[in-house]
C-alpha cells in the first residue's frame, strides 16, 4: 500500500521522518529521480518501503508513470493536492504527522490524533489542551463540526454539506468521507453525546482539567481506527 505523507517542508532526513510519521520499519530514502527512471524496477527488488524525500508529487505524476499503488512506497504530498488520489483511496493511507516537540497547539493537532489508532495520546498533548480554556474551546468548537461534516455526509451529497456548514469542499471533505467509511453510526453518535455533555459541564460549572481528560480520552476510544 501507498503512503502519503502531507507535509508544510520536505522532509529529508531520517530523525525528522521517523518524528513526523512514526513509522519505525526499515526504509530506504530514494531520490526521485531515481524512482521515476527507466530502472525503477530495479529499486523494488527487496522488501524495504521507499521513501521518495526529495520532491513533492502529485496524482498526474504517478499515473503518467503507470505507478501501481499497491506498491510499498511513501511520498510526500500538498495538502491541497490529496483530494486528487480519490479514485485510488482504498490503495493509499494518509498520514498527517503525530505531535512532538511543540510549542504551540492548534485544534486540529488533537483532532488528528483522537481519530488515528496509531497515535498515542502523549501527557504533553493532553496536559496543554485540558489545562488551557481557550484552547480546549477551540478543540470543542472544532471536532464539534468535524463530526457534523461526518455526520452530514452520511446522508447528503458534499455539495449540500458544503452548502450547509458554509464552506468550500476540499481535503477536510475526502478526510470526513474516509473517516465515514471507518466509524460506525453508534460510535458516532456517542461522540456527540460525549461532546454534548462536556459543553453542557463548562457552561455550568468552572473549567475542570479531569473532566476535560475523561472526554479525550474517552472519545478517541470511540473514534479511532
Amino acid at each position: 500500500m501507498t503512503k502519503l505523507l502531507i507535509t508544510e517542508k520536505l522532509i529529508t532526513n531520517k530523525q525528522d521522518f521517523i518524528n513526523f510519521s512514526n513509522i519505525s520499519e526499515t526504509v530506504e530514502f530514494v531520490k526521485y529521480s531515481d524512482f521515476s527512471s527507466n530502472t525503477t524496477a530495479s529499486l523494488f527488488e527487496d522488501n524495504n518501503i521507499k521513501f521518495i524525500y526529495d520532491q513533492y508529487v502529485n496524482f498526474r505524476d504517478l499515473s503518467n508513470s503507470d505507478y501501481k499503488f499497491s506498491s510499498n512506497c511513501i511520498f510526500q504530498i500538498k495538502k491541497n493536492s490529496l483530494s486528487k488520489f480519490s479514485e485510488v483511496s482504498m490503495d493509499i493511507e494518509v498520514i498527517e504527522g503525530s505531535i512532538k516537540n511543540k510549542d504551540k497547539y492548534l485544534p486540529w493537532d488533537l483532532s488528528n490524533i483522537i481519530f488515528n489508532k496509531k497515535h498515542s495520546l502523549s501527557n504533553e498533548v493532553i496536559s496543554k489542551f485540558c489545562g488551557d480554556e481557550s484552547l480546549f474551546r477551540l478543540f470543542i468548537s472544532y471536532l464539534n463540526k468535524e463530526l457534523l461534516r461526518i455526520n452530514l455526509l452520511n446522508d447528503n451529497e458534499a455539495e449540500k454539506v458544503s452548502q450547509l456548514l458554509d464552506e468550500k469542499i476540499d481535503f477536510k471533505y475526502e478526510l470526513a468521507e474516509r473517516r465515514l467509511s471507518k466509524i460506525n453510526k453508534f460510535n458516532l453518535e456517542k461522540a456527540f453525546y460525549q461532546l454534548k455533555k462536556i459543553e453542557t459541564l463548562m457552561n455550568k460549572s468552572e473549567f475542570n482539567q479531569e473532566n476535560n481528560k475523561r472526554f479525550v480520552v474517552g472519545v478517541k476510544q470511540l473514534l479511532e481506527f
